[in-house]
């Protein structure tokens, strides 16, 4: 029978000394990373802390974290080693032999950021935030604040490694999210709770004080809670404070669910989902201790993909927010034209809305691979973390901005780097040019011609020095 076609048997294997590489997309996404200026950003925020001029800079280390994270295919910091010894790598990411990190380069540079000085990173963060609030020009900021479990159960003694709520030992940071990108976040121990000390005020405060002084002072500002963060001191610092918009997910006290048992049934309205119904009611309610009412909406879910539910199998939710009781505030969102937030059918939805942080979360656990980071120090561990918040932000930028036609936006990091990454690249020298070179078919198929022209073009991060 045959199996092959003629002229298509091999015969021998045999080395090559052409500088070829398997992870060819690497180059555009770094030209992307550089053309954005983010190095130069990098730079001046460790600038203090990273000024050794004998050493690799700060900038060249945190390229090559950046380049094996976005690879995600070896997530050991010992991986750095084999690295350095492939040629093809090296070109492929634009760095010299010599310049290539080796394992103890990449230890010793995240030790310089323990007691604390990992914080630094959130300054990166703000900056980004910024440069996409001021690309995408949103007329309503919606922020989403949650914790995230980092599951180090299984990895050796770590710093601050706690049980945390899902009973595994962890960290447990807490992120602030808008869209599909983190904007900030606080490493933290797995024992700290959702709502621990004042770190979700002044969290929100930071971002408040960001949008204020560097985007507009009159967007308005929505921020999403789950029940987690359902205490008053947080409403009312939201309210009389910072003067945001909130919802949050309360508790289902015993008053509130009699309240609702003693509803007429035409007091009930539905409302839609994309793929659910909910039957909904709106009241004021200030529970047993509140000195003043807040409006709360009764949802309970009646039918899920189609499938109605039993009465007792539904579940229910009942949402606390303040968007329409103060005249000032309401007035930003008529005069942005943003009425519709209103509407109580919009603030389910908002809420509801919530669920793009959980696929956030599931975003970015899939991009790094593992939970497990790889030092035994807070501050180090810290470091690393944000360098990977930091990088799978820019990732999502980078799908937005540049590979929008060659694959959809909503892809998960593991379909990007099969796609875009995945594909094998052969540098070669001729004259005072440098090639990449890719298969005829997939350079066609993937549009890397216009992906190519988009990463040397984007919009930079205007940012103080």
């Amino acid at each position: 029978m045959k199996i092959k076609s003629k002229g298509y048997h091999i015969t021998r294997t045999e080395a090559t000394e052409d500088r070829i590489n398997g992870r060819g997309g690497l180059s555009f996404v770094l030209r992307y990373i550089e053309k954005v200026k983010f190095f130069s950003l990098i730079e001046s925020v460790l600038v203090g802390l990273c000024s050794n001029k004998k050493g690799k800079s700060a900038g060249m280390i945190i390229r090559q974290v950046m380049a094996k994270m976005i690879d995600g295919t070896d997530h050991s910091i010992s991986g750095f080693d084999g690295l350095k010894r492939d040629e093809g790598y090296g070109a492929v990411i634009e760095t010299s032999q010599d310049d290539l990190v080796s394992s103890h380069i990449v230890k010793r540079f995240f030790k310089r950021f323990i007691h604390g000085k990992d914080k630094l990173f959130r300054k990166v963060l703000t900056e980004l935030f910024v440069w996409r609030l001021r690309t995408t020009r949103p007329s309503v900021i919606i922020l989403d604040m949650d914790t995230m479990v980092l599951d180090n159960d299984g990895a050796k003694k770590r710093h601050g490694v706690d049980v945390t709520y899902k009973n595994k030992k962890g960290f447990q940071p807490l992120q602030l999210s808008w869209g599909t990108k983190i904007v900030d976040a606080l490493f933290r121990r797995g024992s700290a709770h959702s709502n621990h000390g004042e770190d979700a005020k002044a969290m929100v405060k930071r971002a408040v004080e960001t949008i204020r002084s560097r985007y507009s002072e009159e967007v308005p500002i929505i921020v999403t809670m789950d029940s987690g963060f359902f205490d008053q001191k947080n409403l009312e610092y939201f309210e009389d404070k910072l003067k945001i918009f909130y919802v949050v997910t309360g508790k289902l006290y015993e008053g509130i669910k009699n309240h609702v048992k003693g509803l007429e049934e035409k007091e009930f309205k539905d409302f839609m989902g994309k793929s659910n119904r909910w039957r909904y009611v709106e009241f004021g309610s200030k529970l047993d201790s509140w000195v003043k009412f807040r409006r709360a909406i009764y949802t309970s879910l009646v039918q899920e993909d189609g499938q109605m539910l039993l009465e007792f199998a539904r579940p229910d939710t009942v949402l606390y927010t303040n968007i329409g009781m103060s005249g000032d505030m309401t007035g930003q969102l008529k005069a942005t034209g943003n009425e519709d937030c209103l509407r109580a059918e919009k603030i389910i939805a908002i809420a509801h809305g919530r669920g793009s942080s959980e696929l956030n979360h599931r975003s970015f656990k899939e991009f790094i691979g593992r939970e497990q980071l790889p030092f035994k120090l807070f501050g180090m561990n810290g470091a690393y973390y944000y360098v990977q918040l930091i990088t799978h932000f820019l990732f999502e930028c980078y799908k937005e901005d540049v590979a929008f036609e060659a694959i959809p936006v909503t892809s998960y990091p593991t379909t990007f780097r099969r796609k875009l990454i995945d594909f094998a690249a052969k540098i070669i020298g001729t004259g005072n040019r440098v090639i990449l070179q890719a298969a005829k078919a997939f350079w066609k198929e993937s549009k890397l011609d216009e992906v190519w022209r988009r990463c040397n073009s984007p919009t930079p991060i205007a940012f103080s020095s």
